[in-house]
């Protein structure tokens, strides 16, 4: 993936947009880059950032099984689990979850409280408009799951 840091704009963090393809469909997305320097973009998160798109799509298994676990435990939480509800549908298969779900936005955190690359995700989710849904993955694995505050 080509990236252009070059369209950043630093106000806190680093902002930029990007186009990513996702499960077969193509998102304009916010990044985030965390960055206490207003001059550069630090150049481990500028790797971080390119090799964690580059690999998205190898990821949507780890995605759908832990958003798939969430929407349950959301749903047994909030009480839907033994009737059906138009915010949380019962779902044939755990891939149906990708339906319910858009990628809005990428934070790539300050990488060195981290001992390997951690990047979150920011989804907007048809169950929870006002939250939505984040996801954060340190390495390979997901760190945490949760509203997209947790992403932020």
């Amino acid at each position: 993936m080509n990236i252009n840091f070059n369209n950043y704009n630093y106000n806190g963090a680093w902002y930029g947009k990007e186009k990513v393809n996702f499960n077969g469909k193509n998102f304009e997305i916010d990044v985030q880059i965390d960055g206490y320097d207003e001059d550069i973009i630090p150049e481990n998160s500028k790797i971080v950032l390119h090799c964690f798109l580059d690999n998205l799509n190898n990821k949507i298994d780890k995605i759908v099984e832990a958003t798939f676990e969430y929407y349950c435990s959301r749903k047994d939480e909030l009480g839907y689990s033994d009737e059906e509800s138009i915010d949380f549908p019962t779902l044939g298969t755990p891939n149906e979850i990708l339906e319910m779900i858009t990628l809005i936005g990428i934070t790539i955190p300050d990488q060195d409280y981290y001992n390997e690359a951690a990047v979150s995700l920011i989804f907007n989710c048809t169950w929870d408009k006002e939250n939505g849904m984040g996801i954060c993955f340190v390495g390979e694995y997901i760190d945490e799951i949760g509203f997209q505050d947790v992403a932020l």
